[in-house]
């Protein structure tokens, strides 16, 4: 992760042929992040993923200096609405692992950071996951205690009854 460590994958960049996709980035950044100081320069590497289809493909872009990338990851909830969107470059399995994180968990309750995978669990309790096998510690569905079960009483009249609430510590 640590080759990684310089990277970000923006999605959702339209693709047009012969492109320079470091002056797409620069332009992208420009336009949304609202970056001082940001140019070609900052950027070391960028390039599309796979092959060309139906979908614009994401583009990895290697920034010069961590700092730099720092500053564009934190800057990006000023893309919301644009359909543009970030993401950390993981792994394939780190990817797959995060995949299937935020299948069980959901999305509000798992995310990436410096390549690591970051959980709330439903007991509240949070893990840092690093592949598939550490997920299967982490219990899916949280424990009910029996406090929270009233049994109804039988009596001749129909009472609507409500569950006590129960004051947390």
């Amino acid at each position: 992760m640590r080759r990684r460590r310089k990277m970000i994958l923006f999605h959702g960049v339209p693709e047009i042929k012969n492109e320079d996709s470091a002056a797409r980035i620069t332009s992208l950044i420009a336009d949304h992040l609202d970056l001082q100081n940001f140019s070609t320069e900052s950027i070391k590497d960028s390039y599309r993923l796979g092959r060309p289809a139906d979908k614009p493909r994401p583009i990895v872009v290697k920034f010069s200096d961590v700092n730099v990338r720092n500053k564009v990851w934190f800057a990006k909830t000023k893309l919301k609405g644009t359909g543009f969107t970030q993401s950390e470059f993981l792994t394939k399995s780190r990817h797959e692992a995060f995949l299937e994180a935020r299948q069980r968990f959901g999305v509000t309750k798992c995310w990436t950071r410096d390549g690591y995978i970051h959980i709330i669990a439903p007991d509240g309790s949070r893990h840092r996951v690093e592949c598939k096998l550490d997920l299967s510690v982490i219990p899916s569905n949280p424990v009910k205690s029996p406090q929270n079960v009233s049994v109804p009483k039988t009596t001749d009249k129909v009472v609507a009854s409500r569950v006590k609430r129960i004051v947390k510590k």
